[in-house]
């Protein structure tokens, strides 16, 4: 048996005539017992009964059990973390239209004067979203800026699409924004401009809309040329090959005297679209949405009935069943199921962190 000796007796020398010590078994019974207190009685009883017998607990594996623990504990935090960043995006594919919209140079960062654009457009459209591309719009530094927010509408529309399949993504840009929009799509051709790639094909039905107000980039006699000019802009675009299997899909607005689009010399010209075009802008967009949204309905799949089955083949037809309230959002895009898509690995590490667990336990 183990004895655990009273701490006051041993180490304070406090013994009365007869000391009545407690003695704690290992089974936890408590006994009496009585003990000699003379200083040689005393030091020959504590020669014999070393303070080993006051043994503590093993400090290693305690040490080991508490490490794990704290292991398994911040490995559960980061699980927690994780889901907590991804549950915090926006977890709906919308099911209006997703709209990217550039705003023009030295506008403040959001949405500038095209948000108001976009703004008719999701009244006409319920279940739309708002979405104001982050670049950095200056004048100081047109060129690097430009290609900026060109690659970073290139990438939203990827990120979106890859979240959202059945996506329907609306992008318009003004002035500067305006040449971002078309340089995304047919990658870019102005001289001086650093070269960047065009949407890839796989977009082509994604896009289902493109609007711009003052592109420095204009040129004419393209089908998608609207407004009064009849002159290329400062940045003339050089090669529309990659612009063509967008071409129903665009509309670039440009009037006679712009000084951006039209190498003009009214400066008040380039802010005149918002109140003589918004109409037809909505009217565009929400055309080609419904479209859209009518292709996609009615697209069908058809599987072959078993063949000692009298039944006919059987047709599902197939739509979107998300609904949506109308998002403005003013950061990247970062919608949806992105949960969906780290479910395999989050499940991998949380069964990680439960044997962890369980291992400091033992």
């Amino acid at each position: 048996m183990r004895w655990q000796w009273s701490r006051k007796c041993l180490h304070e020398g406090q013994f009365p005539a007869v000391a009545s010590v407690h003695l704690t078994v290992i089974y936890g019974a408590s006994v009496s017992s009585n003990i000699p207190t003379s200083a040689r009685a005393h030091s020959r009883f504590v020669s014999r009964h070393p303070l080993r017998h006051e043994r503590a607990p093993r400090v290693q594996p305690k040490k080991m059990r508490g490490t794990a623990t704290a292991l398994a504990v911040a490995a559960m935090a980061a699980v927690v973390q994780a889901v907590s960043n991804t549950t915090s995006l926006n977890t709906t594919c919308v099911t209006g239209v997703y709209m990217l919209v550039a705003r023009g140079s030295s506008e403040l960062p959001g949405l500038g004067l095209m948000g108001g654009v976009a703004q008719k457009v999701s009244q006409a459209i319920p279940g739309s979203a708002i979405v104001p591309i982050d670049y950095p719009a200056t004048f100081a530094d047109y060129v690097k800026s430009e290609v900026s927010g060109a690659l970073a509408i290139s990438s939203a529309v990827e990120s979106y699409t890859h979240l959202c399949p059945k996506a329907k993504i609306a992008l318009l840009g003004y002035s500067q924004g305006g040449q971002a929009v078309m340089d995304s799509l047919c990658g870019n051709s102005e001289v001086g401009f650093v070269v960047t790639p065009d949407l890839a094909d796989v977009y082509d039905s994604v896009v289902i809309a493109a609007v711009t107000f003052g592109d420095p980039s204009h040129i004419i006699n393209v089908p998608w040329d609207r407004g009064t000019s009849n002159k290329t802009g400062l940045f003339p675009r050089k090669n529309i090959t990659a612009c063509e299997p967008f071409s129903d899909q665009i509309r670039g607005w440009c009037d006679s005297g712009d000084t951006y689009c039209d190498s003009g010399t009214n400066r008040a010209v380039h802010g005149s679209y918002f109140a003589n075009y918004t109409t037809d802008v909505v009217d565009f967009v929400v055309s080609k949405f419904n479209a859209s949204a009518a292709s996609t309905s009615t697209s069908t799949t058809t599987t072959a009935a078993p063949s000692t089955s009298t039944a006919p083949t059987s047709t599902s037809t197939s739509g979107s069943t998300s609904t949506s309230t109308t998002i403005t959002s003013t950061g990247a895009p970062s919608p949806t199921s992105a949960a969906a898509s780290l479910t395999p690995s989050l499940a991998t590490f949380a069964s990680l962190v439960l044997s962890v667990l369980y291992m400091a336990m033992l």
